[in-house]
């Protein structure tokens, strides 16, 4: 086996991550405003309904990714090959049969739109629905079998190649949207744009797992007795994976069927700022996977995987924390004027929400991971069952009151009961030292003590007026939140991790 990569792989990939997610945000925050004027309430309502359906289908996964990481990483770490090729073929033969069965059902059901869809919307509305979800699962469909490879990538963690691709396709993909939206391009050109990024981000993946990683794949033996194993394994994965995203979707299925497709369109400012919110923080984990199946393959001291999680959890904690501030300080202003219109405005609300929503269990990804390392993943895939439960339950009566508000708001509730209940299984089950994580996470309050307050008096007080004022009094809490944290909040870890490339680079200059 080759050297395992040097621990800078981890921390270019978590920079690039974020670098990437940086572009590809401001980039949609230009896109998603001209898309939303371009195709009208109705046909963008209409595209963000399909997006949970097609969600739905790409669960047919079944969670067998994480499968492929834990077994190909106990196979690597005992230097089997002969197992590390058979697995390549045994994944890449279960997800192309899973790409056809995603193809049956998303076909069959683009043919009954009109139930799909509800009652609320009209036969033309239907027929747009069907069409672009026919074009999405052929997307999901053909994503399947691509998905390994990038997997693959993941586990050799060659972050610096998988994270150029994917910058590549997060910023191409809306810079070649918004000239055709202005060219006068609808949904369905969209959605087949999207798709042509698929096939060609996977062709590149394949490229580089078989002449770079010199990837092993084997037909010859297809153990069936192990996949299996591996189902038992992904069972409450997958479940966990379909909970959470009926979680996250059911909103707006909610608002198409009570109030139409211009619900929707509304919502969805709200729910899109929130994937962006989320997305920061799945960077820090998406890199830290590998190393946590590692450590539990080589059956290393519990303290080492603590330490991971409170690590992590404090660098998402200051990141959710300093982007939830800074939206209650500017937010307002900038979704009115993001958006399009003051009809937006109930979105500053919904968005808190949502952020509300997210930032506990996105704070503690990595212990997920670790759960799932640990094979201990069962208890918190019930437990989001019943949190998805409950916030369907709460959230009806609130989403026919108060539409998207009181939808988000019933997310707010059931998430923040679920991830409490989650600690305490953290703490008894899995060994987690939820005490220590705690009294770690809240030696970071301090220091966000004043940028609250200067946050709600900006909201209040400040005469924010359009773009420039947004980014104005933006950089302003950001001075005051960075300099707060600095002095108040960080350890000297986590300042030397700001300073130290800080150092390295003006000495560059200087030379």
């Amino acid at each position: 086996m080759g050297k395992r990569p040097a621990v800078n792989q981890i921390r270019v990939g978590a920079i690039l991550s974020y670098v990437s997610m940086g572009l590809s945000t401001l980039i949609s925050l230009v896109y998603t405003p001209v898309m939303i004027s371009r195709l009208g309430d109705s046909e963008y309502g209409v595209y963000q309904s399909v997006l949970p359906i097609v969600s739905y289908l790409n669960l047919l996964s079944l969670g067998l990714g994480s499968a492929y990481v834990r077994y190909y990483s106990r196979a690597k770490v005992a230097d089997d090959r002969k197992l590390m090729a058979r697995l390549n073929g045994m994944f890449l033969v279960t997800f192309s049969v899973l790409g056809l069965l995603c193809l049956v059902i998303g076909f069959t059901l683009s043919f009954h739109g009109d139930v799909i869809f509800g009652s609320k919307v009209t036969a033309e509305e239907v027929a747009l629905g069907e069409k672009l979800l026919r074009i999405m699962t052929v997307n999901s469909a053909i994503y399947l079998p691509l998905s390994v490879f990038n997997s693959h990538i993941t586990i050799h963690e060659r972050y610096l190649f998988q994270k150029i691709v994917a910058m590549g396709k997060q910023v191409l993909n809306p810079l070649l949207m918004i000239p055709l939206l202005i060219l006068g391009f609808r949904s369905v050109t969209l959605t087949v744009l999207t798709l042509t990024f698929t096939v060609a981000t996977g062709i590149v993946d394949i490229y580089y797992c078989f002449v770079r990683l010199r990837m092993r794949v084997s037909f010859r033996k297809y153990d069936f007795g192990l996949m299996r194993q591996m189902f038992g394994f992904t069972a409450y994965v997958f479940l966990g994976i379909v909970v959470d995203n009926f979680n996250w979707a059911i909103d707006r299925l909610l608002l198409l069927w009570f109030h139409g497709s211009a619900a929707v369109t509304i919502y969805t400012v709200a729910a899109q700022l929130n994937v962006y919110y989320q997305s920061f923080s799945a960077a820090v984990t998406n890199v830290l996977t590998p190393r946590v199946h590692r450590i539990v393959a080589e059956k290393r001291p519990d303290w080492e995987l603590d330490s991971l999680f409170i690590r992590a959890a404090r660098l998402q904690f200051m990141l959710l924390s300093g982007i939830l501030l800074g939206f209650v300080a500017v937010g307002q202003t900038f979704v009115v004027r993001w958006a399009g219109g003051e009809r937006f405005a109930v979105d500053y609300y919904t968005t808190i929400m949502l952020f509300l929503a997210s930032i506990w269990t996105n704070t503690q990804l990595v212990g997920y991971e670790i759960l799932r390392a640990k094979g201990l993943h069962k208890f918190s895939s019930l437990l989001c069952l019943i949190v998805a439960v409950g916030n369907v339950i709460i959230s009806i009566p609130l989403c026919i009151r108060w539409q998207g508000l009181g939808a988000a708001v019933g997310t707010m509730l059931s998430s923040t009961i679920g991830s409490v209940i989650l600690n305490r299984y953290f703490y008894r089950r899995a060994g987690l030292n939820i005490p220590r994580f705690w009294r770690r996470i809240s030696h970071l309050l301090p220091g966000m003590a004043v940028p609250l307050i200067v946050a709600v008096l900006i909201a209040v007080f400040a005469p924010i007026s359009g773009y420039p004022g947004v980014v104005f009094w933006g950089i302003v809490f950001m001075a005051v939140y960075v300099g707060s944290l600095w002095l108040f909040g960080m350890s000297r870890y986590e300042r030397e991790m700001v300073s130290g490339p800080v150092r390295r680079i003006w000495r560059q200059i200087k030379r």
